[in-house]
């Protein structure tokens, strides 16, 4: 039997930035970068400007953004016993951010070792840190690659009882039904209750503070380029 899987409706969504998190998932070198070894190519492409501008959008009305770092070491399980890919080794030019999405010097990084954020992890710290709080919190998961680590971030804030927004226009994978597999995953009745799939020209923030000079930087998305 043949499934014939579409995309989401989109959701409008308007937050309170001071409840805003964008999380930037796996930018790295190793997917996105022309010369990098799994390089995605024209999907990749497509969601960095589009990432990049959410990302100014959010800082400029007040909210936070953090990054996660995928890395591995070269005696990790995964290579020794289970026999992957070897890729992104800790310190390595494939595990570095791509210069698009490289980390502002006051947006945190949490690094990991698995597809998985929070495993083994200092994400509930930083969460705590930024008061990003369960049953409060509104967190923008955006990155690569959606059927991977994206979902494994998704999963990860809804079971802890986020509201998580998915802006269907920052996430992708080589192939595209992954990535519509891992956006029909977010409509069953597990997830739907606090996952939300919307594009970046459709995320409103208010600003935490709404003074002259921000109203003139927090520019939506939707207004940069196309």
């Amino acid at each position: 039997m043949l499934l014939d899987i579409n995309y989401p409706d989109p959701m409008p969504v308007d937050l309170d930035a001071s409840k805003t998190l964008l999380i930037i998932v796996d930018m790295e070198n190793c997917s996105a970068h022309p010369n990098g070894p799994q390089y995605m190519g024209e999907p990749v492409e497509k969601i960095i400007p589009r990432i990049a501008r959410l990302r100014d959008y959010v800082r400029a009305c007040g909210g936070r953004v953090l990054h996660t770092q995928s890395v591995r070491k070269r005696d990790a399980l995964e290579f020794t016993v289970f026999g992957n890919v070897v890729r992104k080794l800790e310190g390595t030019w494939d595990a570095e951010f791509i210069d698009a999405l490289k980390p502002a010097a006051d947006e945190p990084v949490v690094v990991k070792y698995t597809h998985d954020c929070f495993y083994q992890t200092n994400m509930t710290e930083w969460l705590q840190r930024l008061d990003i709080r369960p049953g409060d919190g509104r967190v923008i998961v955006t990155g690569i690659a959606s059927r991977s680590c994206v979902q494994c971030a998704v999963t990860g804030f809804s079971i802890r009882d986020y509201y998580v927004y998915v802006p269907m226009d920052c996430t992708a994978a080589k192939e595209e039904t992954e990535t519509l597999l891992s956006f029909s995953l977010y409509r069953g009745f597990g997830y739907r209750y606090n996952v939300t799939m919307t594009q970046s020209d459709m995320v409103t923030l208010r600003p935490v503070i709404a003074s002259v000079s921000e109203s003139i930087t927090a520019v939506p998305p939707h207004q940069g380029v196309s």
